[in-house]
């Protein structure tokens, strides 16, 4: 699993600092809301882990909950 800035970067894709614009989302294909492929909890993607098929889990159906 990786973090979705790790996702982006792996594929060559610079994140903005701070606070992400939303156009930059769209310009990217990337949608700001995502569902967790486990449990259904939506989610800001940045809060996301994304696996190498590219589905996306909360941090608690991922194993890196608290």
């Amino acid at each position: 699993m990786k973090t979705f800035f790790e996702y982006v970067c792996d594929r060559g894709i610079d994140i903005p600092e701070g606070n992400i614009p939303g156009e930059w989302f769209a310009k990217h294909g990337y949608p700001m809301v995502v569902r967790c492929a486990c449990c259904e909890m939506t989610m800001a993607i940045p809060t996301a882990l994304i696996d190498d098929e590219g589905y996306t889990y909360c941090p608690d159906c991922a194993g890196e909950g608290q």
